[in-house]
């Protein structure tokens, strides 16, 4: 599965097993409902409709030429996702998902915009789950040449995404909806993402580490084990920078690769949930530092994006 780029970082991988687990349930549904009428977009005539789509968007791209969103994009992980999404501003929208066992999802339909957003219209139920699924409204962002799609609820995974250095990325293997062929273009500067997300993409990473360790609960998976997620305070709040939704990865102990939620920020502490894959996913420990750039970043991603309004 890794043919055009090397593998993920660790903290990619993790996110791929979660999804496995639930995507298994989800391919097991669509085995056993698959004359139910959702599931018309697995049939021969939905395939044969989403490749004529194909062609026709892809022709419009064509004669558009430079293109403010228009494209065929990616996401995927190189691991079992991957996501295609062919748009036009005629020919509508086509959406794949693809893994290693096949076809996970498909559907097509018109698209209009509506303040500044992509509204997708879709031909058959779309359900944003497991394997399955796609936004109904995405935001056009440009960061030079480059040219991404990402929905208004992963705004801040996007800001995440640049302040650990996994975006802009060098492969076609991102989280991110990127048009194919623009992982080639270098960018300069800051992506141009909604003024009022401004303030989560860091011209210097943050760094803290855990105060106090909290409560430990378990949630059920759709495989064997259980997700465990375990509550921790933070040193530094809104003094540090530190915004609701932020990811900061563990730097030491260097043996640990973990990441922690910040869900709650006060003005000189903040709150946070770290996720595990099963009980023995090791407990998180006071004194454990943490930055918003993980370790294996490359050196001065963040900080070579000067001129930006926001954090650090």
């Amino acid at each position: 599965m890794l043919a055009e780029s090397g593998p993920l970082e660790v903290s990619q991988v993790k996110r791929v097993l979660i999804l496995s687990a639930i995507g298994l349930g989800v391919l097991g549904l669509v085995a056993a409902y698959s004359d139910n009428t959702e599931q018309a977009k697995f049939s021969t005539r939905a395939e044969n409709e989403a490749d004529a789509r194909k062609r026709k968007i892809e022709a419009e791209h064509k004669e558009l030429g430079e293109h403010p969103w228009a494209g065929k994009y990616y996401e995927g992980d190189g691991l079992g996702v991957g996501v295609s999404l062919w748009i036009a501003p005629k020919s509508g929208f086509v959406f794949e998902w693809h893994g290693c066992l096949g076809v996970y999802d498909r559907n097509y339909g018109p698209v209009s915009v509506a303040d500044k957003k992509l509204q997708l219209s879709f031909t058959f139920p779309n359900t944003r789950e497991g394997f399955q699924g796609l936004s109904p409204e995405l935001i056009p962002v440009s960061w030079g040449q480059r040219r991404y799609l990402v929905p208004p609820d992963r705004i801040v995974d996007f800001c995440n995404s640049v302040n650990a250095g996994n975006e802009p990325r060098k492969g076609i293997y991102g989280l991110h909806l990127l048009r194919r062929g623009d992982e080639k273009k270098s960018v300069q500067g800051w992506p141009n993402i909604p003024r009022e997300f401004d303030r989560y993409l860091l011209k210097q990473a943050i760094s803290t580490e855990i105060v106090a360790v909290g409560a430990v609960q378990t949630r059920p998976s759709a495989a064997d084990w259980k997700f465990k997620d375990t509550r921790v305070t933070l040193k530094g709040g809104e003094d540090l920078g530190l915004r609701k939704g932020m990811e900061l990865h563990v730097t030491a102990p260097d043996d640990v690769v973990e990441s922690i939620s910040v869900r709650e920020v006060k003005e000189h502490t903040s709150e946070g949930v770290m996720t595990g894959i099963g009980v023995e996913t090791p407990n998180p420990k006071v004194g454990w530092k943490l930055s918003t750039q993980p370790r294996w970043a490359r050196p001065g991603q963040t900080a070579d994006n000067a001129g930006k309004p926001g954090g650090q």
